[in-house]
C-alpha cells in the first residue's frame, strides 16, 4: 500500500562542508591531524587537514591494565572506529596519587594509549576529572589525596571549587598534560569533568565560566568541552541549556540512559527514541556547534549497575539503536556507548561499529545540507536525512523494542511488503539509484528507481539510500 509521508520535527538546515572520512583512509600527516569544529559548518567536526571527521566509538574510560585497554582500541580500530574517551583520574591514569607529586607510571600508561590511538587513527577525548567529593577515605568518586588529612590543602569540595587555590591546583594538573600532550594529534579534545553537576559543591557555573577559557589558552590546537549527568529529570534542563550555550564550550554534549528508575518517561522508552530525543533536546537550545550523545546505554534503576538486558542482548540490539538513532537525528556522530567491557566486549559486539560505518559509506552529511526529519508510517519508525544529493532513511520496526524482544520474549518479525512513498521528499528531481543496506546481514541490495519504494524483507531495521539524479 502507498502511505503518505508526514514529516515532522524539521530541525535545522546543515550547511555543506568537506567529504566524510572513511575507516580505510590514510591518516593525514601527524602535524596536521587535529580535530576542530568545521570552519564551514559548526554542526560537524573536521581535521586540520580539511576532511570531515565523524567520531565513531564508545567510551573506553579505563581497564584493569593498559594492555587490556589497548586491546579494546585495537578491536575498535579493526571495525572502523576512530574515537574513544578515557578518564585521566582513574587509577590507571592518575598522575597525582599523592598531592603535588607526579606519578610517572601513570603518564607512561597514557603515553601507550595515545601511541596506540595514533597508530590506528583513533582520537581520544581526555576527561580530566570525575571525582565528586574530597574526603579522607579513598573511594571511586573521591579525591582523598587532596584532603588535609592526607597531605592536601582542602577540607571538602567547596573549598576546592570556590577558591583561587583550588582553581590553580586544577590548572597545575593540566600543565603536566599540556607539556606532554598539548601537541599530540591523537587527542580529540579536553573534557574538564565527567558529569560535573554530580559533585557536592556550589559555584559550578562560576567555575566553568572561569576555567573553560583558560583551558582553551593552554590547548589552542584542541577542542575543550564539559559534560553533565544523565538527562533523566526535568530539573536538569536548565543546567544543560546553560552549559551547552556557553561560547567557550566547543561541543554540545548530552548523557542519556535507559533507566527504569528515571523521572522522565523517555528514559524508559525504546533505545532509538530516547537517543533521538536527546539530540532533539540539544537542538532545542539553538546552539551552532557539533552535538553528541556522549554517554548512552542501559542501567539498573538510578545507575546502580549495568542493565540486566545486556546478558540477553547478545545480538547488540541496544548498541545498534544507540549508534544509528543520534546520527539520523542530526548529531555529529553516532552515540558513544558506555559499558564497553561488560556489554560490548563481553558479547563481542565490536562489529556494530563496522555496520554503522558501512551504512554511511560514500555519504557526505555536510555537503548534503541534510535536514533531519521524523516520518510517520504505520509499520516502521523512519528517521530521515533529506539532503542535496541523497535521501537517507533509517527504518526501525515499531513493534520490535527492548521490552518486547527481551522481556516479553517476542522475536523480531520478518517485515514484508512495506512501501514508502518518498515523492514529497524528492519532488522536482528524478532518482538515479535506490540502495538498501541490511545492517543485520551486512548486505546491500538494489531497488527500483521509483518514488514509491518497495522495501526488501528485513528484521528490526533497514537503511535506504536514495541517490537523486543531477
Amino acid at each position: 500500500m502507498n502511505v503518505k509521508l508526514i514529516a515532522y520535527l524539521l530541525i535545522l538546515v546543515i550547511h555543506p562542508i568537506n567529504a566524510i572520512s572513511q575507516a580505510n583512509t590514510a591518516p593525514a600527516p601527524a602535524a596536521n591531524n587535529f580535530v576542530q569544529v568545521s570552519s564551514e559548518n559548526p554542526f560537524y567536526f573536521q581535521l586540520s587537514s580539511g576532511e570531515t571527521y565523524i567520531p565513531m566509538g564508545p567510551n573506553i574510560c579505563w581497564a584493569s591494565n593498559t594492555a587490556t585497554l589497548v586491546q579494546y582500541l585495537e578491536k575498535l580500530a579493526a571495525n572502523g572506529g576512530n574515537f574513544a574517551r578515557i578518564w585521566l583520574n582513574h587509577p590507571l591514569h592518575e598522575i597525582e596519587t599523592e598531592y603535588s607529586k607526579v606519578n610517572e607510571e601513570a603518564l607512561k600508561n597514557i603515553d601507550q594509549v595515545l601511541e596506540t590511538a595514533q597508530k590506528h587513527n583513533i582520537k581520544i577525548k581526555m576527561c580530566i576529572e570525575s571525582f565528586r567529593v574530597i574526603e579522607s577515605k579513598k573511594g571511586f568518586f573521591s579525591k582523598s589525596q587532596y584532603h588535609v588529612s592526607n597531605g592536601g590543602p582542602f577540607t571538602d569540595m567547596d573549598s576546592y571549587i570556590n577558591s583561587e587555590e583550588g582553581r590553580q591546583v586544577f590548572l597545575n594538573r593540566l600543565e603536566h598534560f599540556r607539556k606532554r600532550y598539548g601537541n599530540h594529534p591523537a587527542v580529540f579534545g579536553w573534557e574538564l569533568w565527567n558529569e560535573m553537576n554530580a559533585i557536592e559543591s556550589e559555584g559550578l557555573r562560576e567555575w566553568n565560566e572561569y576555567m573553560l577559557p583558560r583551558v582553551h589558552e593552554m590547548f589552542p590546537r584542541n577542542l575543550v568541552m564539559q559534560s553533565l549527568g544523565s538527562f533523566d529529570h526535568e530539573a536538569t534542563r536548565s543546567h544543560y541549556r546553560y552549559i551547552n550555550q556557553m561560547p567557550s564550550n566547543d561541543v554540545a554534549q548530552i548523557h542519556r540512559y535507559l533507566d527504569l528508575g528515571a523521572q522522565l518517561d523517555i528514559c524508559k522508552a525504546p533505545m532509538d527514541e530516547l537517543a533521538a530525543d536527546a539530540i532533539a533536546e540539544l537542538r532545542s537550545y539553538n546552539v551552532q556547534k557539533p552535538m553528541l550523545l556522549a554517554e548512552v546505554g542501559g542501567v539498573k534503576p538510578k545507575h546502580t549497575g549495568p542493565i540486566e538486558l545486556y546478558d540477553l542482548d547478545t545480538a547488540g540490539v541496544l548498541l545498534h539503536d544507540l549508534l544509528f538513532a543520534p546520527f539520523f537525528a542530526g548529531a555529529a556522530g553516532p552515540g558513544h556507548a558506555w559499558h564497553w567491557d561488560n556489554y560490548i566486549d563481553k558479547n563481542n559486539l565490536w562489529y556494530h561499529f563496522q555496520r554503522f560505518n558501512e551504512a554511511i559509506n560514500g555519504i557526505d552529511p555536510v555537503k548534503e545540507a541534510f535536514i533531519p526529519l521524523r516520518i510517520l508510517h504505520p509499520d516502521v519508525k523512519i528517521y530521515a536525512l533529506a539532503g542535496k544529493d541523497h535521501l537517507l532513511l533509517w527504518c526501525r520496526d515499531i513493534v520490535n523494542n527492548w521490552q518486547n524482544e527481551f522481556e516479553n520474549d517476542i522475536p523480531p518479525a520478518l517485515l514484508q511488503n512495506i512501501t514508502i512513498d518518498t515523492g514529497s521528499l524528492i519532488s522536482g528531481t528524478s532518482i538515479a539509484r535506490i540502495s538498501f543496506y541490511d545492517p543485520w546481514k551486512n548486505k546491500w541490495s538494489e531497488g527500483e528507481k521509483k518514488a514509491v519504494v518497495v522495501l526488501p524483507d528485513f528484521k528490526r531495521s533497514l537503511v535506504i539510500k536514495i541517490q537523486k539524479q543531477n
